[in-house]
């Protein structure tokens, strides 16, 4: 596993978790920006990708042990969560530009 997505990675969905199991090893989720512009690098050892936000809202609940972990953390403005979702709106929505 890398610890960075590159700008031409075609996976832009991630999450990032620390060395422990569970909702508490989860540290940050969600998506890296389109791609050819933005990357990701992270110090943190364990990052993983998604071609698509499903896979990675399932891999969130089964690590969280949650069903509704994801959905729940994006429309509440959970600070865990990094990124625009596709699926869910935060309540309330974010300022865009």
């Amino acid at each position: 596993m890398s610890n960075s997505i590159s700008k031409n990675n075609p996976n832009r969905w991630f999450l990032i978790q620390d060395s422990g199991t569970g909702e508490s090893s989860i540290i940050v989720f969600g998506k890296a920006g389109k791609q050819g512009v933005n990357q990701l690098v992270t110090g943190q050892p364990n990052l993983v990708t998604y071609l698509t936000e499903d896979e990675l809202e399932i891999e969130v609940n089964n690590v969280a042990g949650i069903p509704n972990y994801y959905k729940d953390a994006v429309e509440s403005g959970n600070d865990r969560f990094m990124g625009v979702s596709g699926k869910y709106t935060p309540t309330p929505p974010p300022d865009l530009p």
